[in-house]
């Protein structure tokens, strides 16, 4: 039909990344945890340990699951690392956005910790950065499936 377009999605998860993300450190209270979540409205962050590697991640769901608790004051909950996931879900910088995307419903994940190709972060992606990579075309009478770039 004339006018109507086709979605699709383009590029690399190094296009649509945020580079150099706010982390949480391994050691600390979930008290800065919570202050963390709360000055930057994230729902989780790369955890890194004491030489600044990455260890894990953290979401806010894992802040809320304490209170899910019976004994949501349990003093067994005191640091990040009682609390954040080990390994972290992540994705190559050179990745596609199509596999950012699969990984994260596969891992049912918002965010995916992106790595360079010597395994180190070099920023997140979440759900809202590869939305960045849709894309519309007129669709065309003969069929093609192929993105002009």
């Amino acid at each position: 039909m004339r006018g109507e377009k086709q979605i699709y999605l383009e590029g690399k998860v190094e296009d649509v990344m945020t580079r150099q993300p706010v982390c949480a450190r391994v050691d600390e209270s979930l008290e800065r945890l919570v202050e963390l979540f709360k000055t930057h409205k994230f729902h989780g962050l790369p955890v890194l340990d004491e030489e600044g590697r990455l260890v894990g991640v953290v979401r806010d769901t894992d802040i809320t699951a304490i209170f899910a608790r019976k004994d949501p004051a349990s003093r067994v909950y005191r640091r990040v690392e009682d609390i954040m996931h080990r390994p972290p879900p992540s994705i190559n910088l050179k990745d596609s956005i199509q596999n950012a995307i699969m990984k994260m419903f596969a891992d049912q994940s918002r965010f995916l910790v992106v790595t360079d190709e010597e395994g180190k972060m070099v920023g997140v992606v979440t759900r809202i950065d590869l939305i960045k990579g849709i894309r519309f075309r007129e669709m065309s009478g003969e069929g093609s499936g192929e993105a002009r770039g």
